[in-house]
C-alpha cells in the first residue's frame, strides 16, 4: 500500500475519541522521507534514525506504535532499540503482521518468490500499481472517503488543541486522495525485497532483541498473505506476546472500523497508564 501518510486521516476520529496524538511517519523511500542511500544500513533501522529525529524536534518523550503488514518490520526495529525501552508505552500493537519468509507457516509461493531475480519483482510490482490504479480509476467520481467511526466529545482535557467536531469536511473526494498519492514517490520494491529476505542489510534485528517488549498482534483466520499458522508461529517465539484472533479477517483488517476502535482504545488505555512517567506522550 502507498501514502501510509495520507491512509492516517482514515483513523483521526478513532485517534481522537481515545485520547491519542496520531502521526504517521513516512518509510524510507516513501513521501516526505527520502530513501536511504547505498549503504550498509538496514531500511528499518534507517527508518529508527527517522522516527529519533522526529521525537526530538517535536520534544516527544513518550510514544506508542502501531504498524500493519510491512510496516510491522519498521514499528520492531524501533521497539527492539536499547535506547527506546524506557519511552515506548507498550504493548506494541501490530496488525496483520507480515512475520517474515523463514517463518515456517508462510505460503510455499512466497518462499518461492524469494528466489526470483528482482528485475522480475520490480516488473510485478509495476503491473499490481498499474492494476490498482486502474481500479480507482473505475470508481464513481462523487464517491467519498471519509474517516472510520465519528467523533465523540473530547475525551479528556490535555495540553494539546484538538480539531473541531468532525463534519463532512472530513471526508476526502476520493480521486483527489489517488492523485495525491499517486504524485508522490514510494519504494514498494524496496518492501518486497525485505519482505522477502532479499536484502543484504536485512531487518536489522534479531528476535533476541524483542523479548523485553510486550507486543500485541490482531490477526485475521482468513488472512491469505500470512497465514494465522504464521502469525502463532511468530507469537511463540516471544515470551511477552499476544494474539488476538479476528473472525472472518483478512489482511485487511486495518479498514474493520470495530476492530480498529478495539486497538486505538487499547493504545489510549496503555497511554494513560503511563502519565505517571515524565515527558509528552503520542501515538505514531
Amino acid at each position: 500500500m502507498r501514502g501510509h501518510r495520507f491512509h492516517s486521516c482514515l483513523y483521526n476520529n478513532l485517534a481522537f475519541n481515545h485520547g491519542i496524538r496520531l502521526f504517521c511517519i513516512d518509510r524510507p523511500g516513501y513521501g516526505l522521507s527520502d530513501n536511504v542511500a547505498p549503504s550498509n544500513i538496514p531500511h528499518p533501522i534507517a527508518f529508527v534514525y527517522i522516527v529519533e529525529q522526529f521525537l526530538t524536534m517535536l520534544h516527544i518523550g513518550r510514544f506508542g506504535l502501531m504498524a500493519q503488514s510491512a510496516g510491522c518490520i519498521y514499528a520492531l526495529a524501533i521497539t527492539a532499540q536499547e535506547s527506546f525501552v524506557s519511552r515506548l508505552i507498550q504493548p506494541v500493537m501490530l496488525i496483520a503482521p507480515w512475520v517474515g519468509i523463514q517463518n515456517p507457516g508462510t505460503l510455499p509461493l512466497l518462499k518461492v518468490a524469494a528466489y526470483c531475480p528482482t528485475i522480475l519483482l520490480s516488473a510485478g510490482i509495476k503491473l499490481i500499481d498499474v492494476s490498482n490504479d486502474l481500479t480507482s480509476m473505475s470508481a464513481k467520481p462523487n464517491y467519498i472517503l471519509a474517516p472510520l467511526g465519528s467523533r465523540h466529545a473530547t475525551p479528556s482535557e490535555d495540553e494539546y488543541p484538538r480539531p473541531s467536531h468532525a463534519d463532512i469536511s472530513d471526508a476526502i473526494p476520493f480521486h483527489d486522495f489517488q492523485q495525491r498519492i499517486q504524485s508522490e514517490p514510494n519504494n514498494v520494491l524496496q518492501d518486497a525485497i525485505l519482505c522477502l529476505g532479499k536484502s543484504p542489510a536485512g531487518f536489522g534485528f534479531d528476535m533476541p532483541l524483542l523479548h523485553h517488549a510486550k507486543i500485541r498482534v490482531f490477526h485475521g483466520d482468513r488472512d491469505a498473505l500470512v497465514p494465522l499458522k504464521a502469525a502463532e508461529e511468530f507469537v511463540s517465539e516471544l515470551p511477552h506476546a499476544q494474539l488476538q484472533v479476528v473472525e472472518q479477517g483478512t489482511h485487511a483488517i486495518l479498514f474493520d472500523e470495530t476492530l480498529m476502535d478495539c486497538v486505538f482504545a487499547a493504545l489510549g488505555a496503555a497511554a494513560k497508564a503511563s502519565v505517571h512517567q515524565p515527558g509528552r506522550n503520542c501515538i505514531t
